[in-house]
């Protein structure tokens, strides 16, 4: 009988420490892709190439959240540059209302993520799974607020600096058509929720302590 329970001891101590070694080179994973898809979150913040213009357009621009870009007039040298305008801190010289929500939804969810991000200094201090579970949330809240962003957004396409280059019309884009940064803010909500959903599983599933009774029977 002794035997038996020495053997049940040991083995149990072996899945545990596979369990374990499993478990955290999975949260190592995920905290990596938290951190990727805050830098992602900001490029796509920042990046005014949500919208823009194709071979049908008035004349060329593109549009991002808080910042568009017309192209300027011809120079002596016969060249010309896209300008800018537009700035998240002057909130009055975004275009309109919509674009204006869209801008904060989407910097408050890139500010979430950062938050996130250094939340993960408190698998220095706290259990695993308590920390686990204040990223799970505050990852869908970043993804509800980017869910938001992208749904409000189209509805400023009816402004007239948009109407001009596109011919839109509220949820309508006209001439234009969908660029890169939009689709990977459309990317992002389903990889917030991921990893939201990722960071609950892994708070659920975080291995207990063998009992110490195995270890008065070892000493035994």
């Amino acid at each position: 009988m002794d035997h038996e329970v020495e053997y049940s001891t040991e083995l149990t101590k072996i899945y545990h420490t596979n369990y374990v070694r499993n478990s955290r080179a999975v949260c190592v994973l995920w905290a990596v892709f938290t951190i990727c898809f805050a830098i992602l979150n900001i490029v796509a913040f920042i990046q005014p190439q949500w919208i823009g213009d194709t071979g049908e357009s008035d004349r060329p621009g593109f549009f991002g959240l808080y910042q568009f870009c017309v192209l300027g007039a011809v120079t002596s040298d016969f060249t010309s540059e896209f300008t800018c305008t537009g700035d998240f801190l002057e909130f009055n010289q975004i275009l309109n209302t919509s674009f204006q929500a869209a801008s904060f939804l989407v910097g408050a969810s890139a500010l979430l993520f950062i938050i996130c991000c250094v939340c993960l200094i408190l698998f220095l201090f706290l259990n695993t799974a308590t920390v686990l579970r204040i990223c799970g949330w505050l990852q869908i809240l970043g993804a509800i607020f980017m869910a938001i962003a992208c749904i409000v957004y189209p509805n400023g396409w009816d402004d007239p600096q948009v109407v001009s280059i596109c011919n839109s019309q509220t949820y309508g884009i006209g001439s234009c058509g969908i660029r890169w940064a939009y689709i990977l803010a459309i990317v992002l909500i389903f990889d917030a929720f991921i990893l939201a959903t990722l960071a609950f599983i892994l708070a659920a599933k975080q291995a207990k302590l063998l009992p110490e009774v195995y270890g008065k029977k070892e000493k035994s």
